[in-house]
């Protein structure tokens, strides 16, 4: 390298004019390298040296920090020792290219001084300083307004602190105060030279803003790791508020059982479907869900169908592992039944029924009985054996115990109740303590059915209904005669014709009930569509005005209306999720009691009256000649019943007693054999054992009638019998109206009858109907 292109160092880094030391090489910078051993030997001399001079004291004990730099960098130095956010290298000998790229060799940092920004400034404060060779000397009262000022007592020179750990570019920086180190005493305090003008210096102010957002950090333990990873806390809590958002919405929907999309929901639609116009509404108050529809990423919106299905699904999810956590410890009951979707696809409904223990907990007894919904299960196959596989498959899959289901609710299809292959034999298998009960209301169904298939004109009376109600209402000409006959005849306008159904049982009475109700303007308003001209409508309505004015039209109305009323009572009830078995039987037979009770002579004549005095105010001629048609054999199972039939020749109905004989007997008779036959004791053994803990049944705390049911739900039947006895006693004067009240009543003795409430609770599970 030419002597003449070398540089001194000074014209690097310092400010002032004094001229460089030379040495007896001419062209040639005189610069101490100092290795490893040389700061050994220099850090010893420092020491031993600092012992000898007066005017140095202990370095360890005289270094003190202003109080800036103590407050800020205290509190974070301790936790966070060896840890920074700033990767910083502290100087040391090493080569600097110059900017004429010549190498240059710069003295290393002394060890006297902070090694890093994890380190405090170094602020000694001496009695005296070492004067230079203008007689100058550092102050220590220039700490006070400069915290980022360190000293040097090895060098005799002060370095800038914020500049050597925290500015921007440190690979070019060739100030003194970060390098060599400034001591140039003379000119320290000048305007536009020393620690001033350093102090204005870009390159300060910058590392400055540097230090001071460093120190933040470090007081909120917050580095840029902890940044990027608080960025990214706040963005996924965004994005989960978001979410939470769109799962509330269709939450809601669902709830409310209101369909989700719409038709067409692109960005054309005027109505994008209930869920996209829920959002939009809401978007209108709602800063997260305006950012929902706004702000969210192309990709990661959440509206997609898909996903809208997946969110349901983990909903779903949700709701059974709750039902299963709530039914640890506890009996249940399974019920099933099929059913079609609306795409046609055969489905399997599964429900358990158990006694949730959190109602008692909070003396809610209304409604302590509960009936969990768990979900759909597509069918391919509809044999026992394949319906049992599903239903064992997702028990299992909700960790529901099968061990613990006392009881198994299906209707009285074959493919159900078969006695030798039917699901709940195949199911027996895996729930040995389940035993069938078949479904009362389905039951209650085949009843009615039953009775009308067998007595005369049952049949023909629902088939002029269900005409009159299709002729009402498949035209809006014929509904328009309608509305306007119930406005002419002041009726109720809010009464509309009803429709019967094979699987909707209260229908019957309700439809009955709207035809006599509306009679009059029936009436009217066939007499106005049959007078209009010729052509279909007018010969359908002239044919059913004939059949509605018949006499056995309005008898057998109010006689049904009379008994199927009693049918509807039983229907509403057995419907009841909160209605168990034993209370279920003892419900029919009141029902079956007060049916037997009207059959009279009295009753009928009660019927009849009514019926006559509608007839008189609907000018219709009671006393009316009808044929009976002959009948075909009648089932085994009526033989017993009141049907007199004639072979041969065929009968004329024209008399109060002809009615009475040939369709208001017939019925009763027909409806109490079907009841008792379906209904009876004999299709569960254990109704006896379960009544006993029914203040309503005469079997009530009757110890010898127990152990049946206890052996069915792993009851203690001798400390039963002894907790039947102690309770005899306590509530010998206290009256007690049903299971629930009673149940309240033990909870509080709770460890004393603890046999007796786990028998309520089981005898509670056990359904009347599905």
């Amino acid at each position: 390298m030419q002597p003449e292109k070398r540089r001194t160092i000074e014209s690097y880094f310092h400010s002032f004019t004094k001229k460089p030391r030379t040495s007896t090489n001419e062209g040639e910078i005189e610069l101490n390298v100092i290795n490893s051993s040389s700061s050994s030997y220099e850090s010893e001399h420092l020491l031993s040296s600092s012992s000898a001079n007066p005017n140095v004291s202990d370095v360890n004990s005289t270094i003190q920090l202003s109080s800036f730099d103590s407050q800020n960098l205290s509190s974070s130095s301790d936790n966070q020792k060896g840890t920074s956010d700033v990767n910083f290298v502290t100087p040391s000998s090493s080569l600097i290219c110059g900017p004429s790229n010549n190498t240059v060799q710069v003295k290393s940092t002394p060890d006297d001084i902070s090694k890093s920004c994890n380190d405090l400034p170094a602020q000694p404060k001496l009695t005296t300083y070492p004067n230079n060779a203008d007689k100058r000397s550092f102050q220590s009262s220039w700490y006070k307004e400069r915290p980022w000022l360190e000293y040097s007592i090895k060098n005799d020179m002060c370095y800038c602190y914020y500049c050597r750990y925290f500015s921007c570019n440190r690979s070019i920086n060739y100030d003194a105060f970060t390098t060599t180190g400034f001591n140039n005493w003379k000119r320290s305090l000048e305007t536009n030279g020393g620690l001033l003008k350093h102090s204005q210096s870009q390159l300060h102010i910058t590392s400055t803003k540097n230090y001071e957002s460093y120190v933040l950090r470090q007081r909120n333990n917050s580095s840029v790791i902890n940044q990027l990873d608080a960025g990214r806390v706040i963005h996924i809590r965004k994005n989960r508020d978001r979410l939470i958002k769109i799962c509330s919405t269709l939450h809601f929907l669902a709830r409310q059982m209101i369909s989700f999309r719409g038709h067409r929901e692109n960005s054309q639609s005027s109505n994008q479907g209930n869920f996209m116009e829920l959002l939009r509404w809401s978007a209108t108050s709602d800063p997260v869900v305006k950012s929902v529809l706004e702000d969210s990423a192309g990709n990661a919106s959440y509206l997609s169908h898909d996903i809208q299905n997946e969110l349901i699904h983990i909903m779903a999810n949700q709701v059974r592992e709750k039902i299963s956590s709530m039914l640890h410890n506890h009996n249940y009951t399974l019920m099933a039944d099929e059913s079609r979707d609306i795409s046609g696809t055969q489905q399997l409904s599964i429900v358990i029924r158990f006694v949730h223990d959190q109602d008692i907990d909070m003396n809610d007894y209304s409604n302590i009985v509960k009936d969990y919904f768990l979900g759909f299960l597509p069918l391919q196959e509809f044999d026992a054996p394949a319906l049992a596989i599903r239903i064992v498959q997702f028990l299992n899959e909700l960790n529901i115990p099968l061990q613990t289901c006392i009881s198994l609710c299906f209707d009285g299809a074959s493919v159900m109740s078969g006695c030798h292959a039917g699901l709940h034999v195949v199911l027996k298998e895996h729930m040995p303590h389940g035993i069938y009960i078949h479904c009362s209301a389905h039951r209650l169904n085949l009843v009615i059915n039953g009775t009308c298939q067998v007595v005369y004109y049952i049949l023909d009376y629902f088939s002029i209904l269900s005409n009159i109600y299709s002729f009402f209402t498949e035209s809006g000409v014929t509904n328009t005669y309608f509305k306007k006959a119930q406005q002419e005849l002041n009726l109720n306008q809010s009464s509309t014709l009803k429709l019967w159904g094979l699987t909707r049982w209260d229908s019957r009475w309700k439809s009955i009930d709207a035809i006599i109700n509306n009679y009059p303007a029936i009436i009217n308003a066939l007499s106005d569509i049959s007078e209009e001209g010729g052509g279909k409508r007018s010969i359908n309505a002239g044919g059913l005005l004939t059949h509605v004015k018949k006499s056995i039209f309005i008898i057998t109305s109010f006689i049904l209306h009379k008994l199927f009323g009693l049918i509807k009572v039983l229907s509403d009830h057995l419907k009841s999720s909160s209605l168990d078995y034993v209370r279920g039987e003892h419900l029919v037979t009141s029902i079956i009691q007060q049916i037997t009770d009207l059959r009279n002579e009295h009753s009928y004549k009660q019927i009849y009256d009514k019926a006559k005095q509608f007839c008189d105010s609907n000018g219709i001629d009671l006393v009316q000649q009808y044929h009976i048609n002959r009948k075909t054999k009648i089932p085994t199972r009526f033989k017993d019943c009141f049907i007199d039939s004639t072979v041969g020749q065929r009968e004329m109905l024209s008399t109060s007693t002809d009615f009475m004989n040939k369709i208001y007997f017939p019925l009763i008779d027909c409806m109490l054999v079907e009841l008792n036959d379906r209904f009876s004791s004999k299709t569960l053994a254990l109704m006896k054992s379960m009544s006993t803990v029914y203040p309503e049944s005469e079997n009530f705390l009757n110890s010898e009638d127990v152990d049946a049911f206890c052996r069915h739900v792993n009851v203690d039947s001798s400390s039963l019998k002894n907790e039947f006895a102690v309770i005899k006693s306590m509530f010998k004067t206290k009256k007690i109206d049903d299971v629930i009240q009673f149940l309240k009543e033990l909870i509080p003795y709770s460890t004393a009858f603890p046999q007796t409430i786990l028998m309520v609770k089981n005898a509670m599970t056990m359904p009347v109907s599905q």
